[in-house]
């Protein structure tokens, strides 16, 4: 069996008798009139929430070039209910480091290409000391496609890379480019860098306030669907593909952290003007 199969299926064994505990757990009254499926749809998109009597919910967009599924716990607050996504923990930008003795006087880093398309403008800067950069040079040009796997730069002189920084560009609600976001890591001991990124912390866990009135739901103050009973035979559905992959992928990253190479812990995330981007790319040209 291989190294992480036992524990990993211990802790999926482990967070169905959760799952389990949760179908018997009943709403309190204040949350019983939320439970059911409310729907919000235009030409171009559609957003589905599902509130389960167990706690639990679901929530699916889709819409353009993005699709979006997340589950989590909900709960009464005040006036409403709160719902908060359970999501593994990590960083947008996933670094793993190691330490290569034949190359001690040298820091490489590759590049996670497949994964770093799914960045907006991809950025990456070094230094030597703590001070914070003021600008950072594009990783690829901005019309690169074909993605490979891996891109390398050429070694750095190891004091020079103290510091290295990852960032991407955030936009606003019409997603429309507002600011640098950028990761800074402390290299440490490691000179043989890997360094990819996660699409799922692109953006924060969902934290939502909701309110019900007449059977329409609000969310963050805002009319998102009325209120329909759901099919009992939708519910294992629901659970099976939304919610109990959310709740045991975060339970297995916790119960195998131990046991797999830890990736480097982010110093801090801070933000850049636009105008920050600065340079040629460090990868220009395009993959055929």
């Amino acid at each position: 069996m291989p190294p992480l199969a036992q524990p990993l299926r211990a802790t999926l064994a482990f967070a169905l008798a959760l799952f389990s505990l949760a179908d018997a757990y009943a709403v309190t009254p204040a949350e019983k009139p939320y439970v059911g499926g409310y729907i919000q749809g235009s030409v171009d998109s559609r957003a589905e929430l599902m509130l389960l009597d167990d706690n639990t919910f679901c929530f699916s967009f889709t819409g353009g070039s993005l699709d979006m599924l997340a589950g989590g716990h909900w709960k009464a607050e005040g006036d409403g209910v709160r719902l908060q996504e359970v999501r593994e923990t990590g960083s947008v930008f996933p670094a793993f480091g190691q330490t290569v003795a034949e190359q001690k006087e040298s820091v490489t880093f590759d590049f996670h290409g497949r994964s770093l398309s799914d960045a907006t403008s991809a950025v990456f800067a070094t230094s030597n000391n703590e001070a914070l950069p003021t600008t950072m040079r594009p990783l690829f040009e901005a019309d690169h496609n074909g993605w490979s796997s891996s891109y390398k730069l050429p070694p750095l002189p190891a004091a020079r890379v103290r510091y290295f920084y990852m960032g991407d560009v955030e936009g606003d609600d019409m997603r429309q480019p507002k600011r640098l976001r950028v990761v800074q890591y402390r290299r440490g001991d490691a000179n043989a860098l890997r360094v990819g990124y996660n699409r799922v912390f692109g953006n924060p866990p969902l934290n939502l306030a909701a309110t019900l009135k007449d059977d329409e739901l609000h969310v963050d103050g805002r009319r998102f669907g009325t209120r329909k009973d759901l099919p009992e035979k939708n519910l294992r559905g629901i659970r099976v593909a939304c919610i109990w992959p959310a709740l045991a992928q975060a339970a297995a990253a916790e119960s195998s952290a131990n046991v797999r190479p830890p990736p480097l812990v982010p110093v801090k995330t801070f933000y850049l003007p636009l105008t920050a981007i600065q340079g040629a790319p460090y990868f220009p040209g395009t993959d055929k």
